[in-house]
């Protein structure tokens, strides 16, 4: 289901401007009682709310949809990293990411790029957690152009272009050795 809102509907342009030409044409009736302050005026004031009321909020009066009457389809992605990523150590040269993005969803789903970022860092065991983090590491390319429709129930595509190597700073750095660094990956799905 697209839950798009459909052209022509609800409060758009002409809806809106039709809308505040009422609300000012009774703030101004009602000015124009307030001024006069008869009792004819009274009976006039109340005339016009109430058919402003009928306008606005009456049968027949186009509202959008509320969220719930909306319900998307599962259009949901599995990324699947393929590459591994062992062995980085100062002087060693990044290694690239490469994967594989899968659409589970009912109905296809264009996929323009796949995005990675260094979430954490588990260091092992024994290490001080704080000794390494997501600074002792380079990201490079982090964004993998995809540019492609993936089919629904496991329509696929692979990615690649990013790479991950060792930051080599001028401070001790032995606490990374061993350490696990935690990507995350964001698929950016977009018209085509």
């Amino acid at each position: 289901m697209n839950c798009d809102p459909l052209p022509r509907t609800g409060l758009d342009g002409l809806g809106l401007l039709l809308t505040i030409a009422l609300a000012c044409l009774v703030i101004g009736a009602a000015l124009v009682v307030i001024a006069r302050r008869r009792r004819r005026g009274l009976d006039t004031l109340a005339a016009v709310l109430l058919v402003g009321a009928v306008v606005l909020f009456g049968p027949g009066s186009a509202r959008p949809a509320a969220a719930a009457d909306c319900v998307a389809a599962d259009n949901s992605l599995t990324v699947i990293q393929t590459s591994t990523m062992q062995g980085l150590a100062p002087g060693i040269a990044p290694v690239p990411i490469t994967g594989r993005i899968v659409n589970n969803g009912p109905d296809a789903t264009y996929i323009d790029v796949v995005t990675v970022e260094i979430t954490s860092v588990t260091t092992a065991l024994g290490t001080p957690p704080a000794a390494c983090d997501a600074s002792d590491y380079l990201l490079l390319n982090t964004t993998m152009p995809v540019d492609r429709m993936l089919g629904p129930d496991g329509g696929s595509a692979p990615f690649s272009g990013a790479s991950i190597g060792f930051a080599n700073k001028t401070i001790n750095q032995d606490a990374c050795q061993h350490a696990t660094v935690h990507l995350r990956y964001a698929a950016n799905p977009d018209a085509p």
